[in-house]
Formats: structure tokens, C-alpha cells, sequence
């Protein structure tokens, strides 16, 4: 969108049919906003039934509007931990099962998992897979990778990157660890373990279902305008967690 000139921004929801800012109410099928704030170039009647935003575009990249859902919803990637333990090894399996939890025909990309093996995992090898290609059979037995995992024997931390994850796959890293000799297997558990931050992008997937109905150009000092649309989900902050 060009810069210079002024817009008219609807977004398909309405003060009766589903949209409320926080004020206590509660409904059935009510996405309600909190913490909802608007640039200071947008002009809006929060009166009307219908949000329309009308602004003067500044230049560069900015934010035209930003809230916070209470509204349930899945998160687009889940992770599952399992620890799978071998006393007779004195040995365990951290185990990390990742799955894109949105429809098919949409694909995760630049996904990474970080996290962090206990500071008593000295012996470590991880490795990677394709869960839902393992049951399907594979090709012939064979079970491709997924991405590429690395354990940094510093810092404790392992770093997992994929390149993409199709919506409806499975994913999963399994972290090999054997143990000291005074150590017990048994008396391990996912507590043990730390924090699991994940970052992805999903293009053309909205979690809070909040798009735009159309966009308007009302003035634009007589230049002609490219229209279009893109919508990204990104994970800045989503943590994962074991207690």
C-alpha cells in the first residue's frame, strides 16, 4: 500500500454478530478483544455497529491495530513430550512429538524448537523423524528426517529447525541420553526437563478469525494503488511447558 493517502479499513465483524471490546460482557460465540489498541493515525466511531477504520497511512511499516483474545482457541503446532526409559540400559528417550494443527492445504514454515537437557545428560545423540511418514511405512522401511536438530554440549541446549511442517504432520525429535552409572532411570521425569520455545510462520491462517472484509482507498494524491492481502500467523512467545 502506498503511503500517501487516506484508506478505509472494514474488518467482517460487527458490535451485534460477534465483536466486543472487554466490558465484562460474556456470549456464546462472542470474540471478545482485550487490551485493544489503535495507531494514532486511525479515526473510528466506537459507537457504530460496524468496525471501520479510516486512516491517513504513515510511512513505512506500522501497526494498525493490536489485542489480545480470551476467546479459547488451539495453538497451530502442539508439542507432546514422552520420556520412554530403559532401566536395563540405564539409559532414557526424551522424546518430542510436534503436530500442525491446521487444515492441509496450509504449510508451517521456518518452525525451530529450542530447549534445554538437564545439566546431568552428558551422553547424548538426537535424532529426528518423520512421524507420520513412520506410520505410513516409510519408503521401503526408511523414515525421512525432519529438519535438523543439533546439541550444543556447552550450553545444554538443543537446537531444532524445519523447514516446513504441512498441517495434519507429525514431527518428532528423540533425544538419547545415557546415564551415569549412579544415576536411575526410573527416578527421571519430564519436571526434569526445561522449557520448550517455539517459533513458526503460517501463511493465510488466522487464529482469532478477525480479517479484513475489504480495504478502500478514498484519496491517494493521484497516484494509483496496489490492493492486496496477506495474512501471517507468527509465534513470537509461545512457550511450552511440563509439570
Amino acid at each position: 500500500i502506498h503511503p500517501d493517502g487516506w484508506f478505509r479499513y472494514f474488518v467482517p465483524f460487527t458490535l451485534t454478530d460477534g465483536f466486543q471490546r472487554d466490558k465484562g460482557a460474556s456470549a456464546v460465540n462472542t470474540l471478545v478483544m482485550e487490551d485493544m489498541n489503535l495507531h494514532e493515525c486511525v479515526r473510528w466511531d466506537e459507537n457504530k455497529k460496524e468496525a471501520v477504520f479510516t486512516f491517513f497511512a504513515p510511512d513505512g511499516e506500522f501497526n494498525l491495530l493490536s489485542y489480545r483474545i480470551k476467546s479459547p482457541f488451539r495453538a497451530p503446532i502442539s508439542v507432546v513430550p514422552f520420556l520412554e526409559t530403559k532401566p536395563r540400559a540405564n539409559s532414557l528417550d526424551y522424546v518430542l512429538r510436534v503436530r500442525g494443527e491446521f487444515p492441509a492445504d496450509k504449510t508451517a514454515a521456518h518452525v525451530s524448537l529450542v530447549f534445554a537437557l538437564p545439566h546431568w545428560a552428558n551422553s547424548v545423540a538426537v535424532e529426528t523423524a518423520s512421524a507420520t511418514a513412520a506410520a505410513q511405512g516409510g519408503d521401503k522401511g526408511a523414515v525421512p528426517v525432519a529438519g535438523k536438530a543439533q546439541f550444543d554440549r556447552k550450553t545444554q541446549v538443543v537446537h531444532w529447525q524445519i523447514a516446513k511442517i504441512q498441517g495434519g504432520t507429525e514431527v518428532i525429535v528423540r533425544c538419547k541420553i545415557v546415564l551415569a552409572s549412579n544415576m536411575d532411570a526410573t527416578a527421571c521425569s519430564l519436571e526434569d526437563f526445561g522449557v520448550v520455545r517455539v517459533n513458526f510462520e503460517l501463511p493465510m491462517h488466522l487464529l482469532s478469525g478477525v480479517s479484513i472484509k475489504f480495504l478502500d482507498f478514498l484519496y491517494a494524491s493521484g497516484k494509483t494503488p496496489n490492493k492486496w492481502i496477506r495474512y501471517v500467523t507468527q509465534a513470537n512467545s509461545y512457550v511450552a511447558r511440563w509439570s
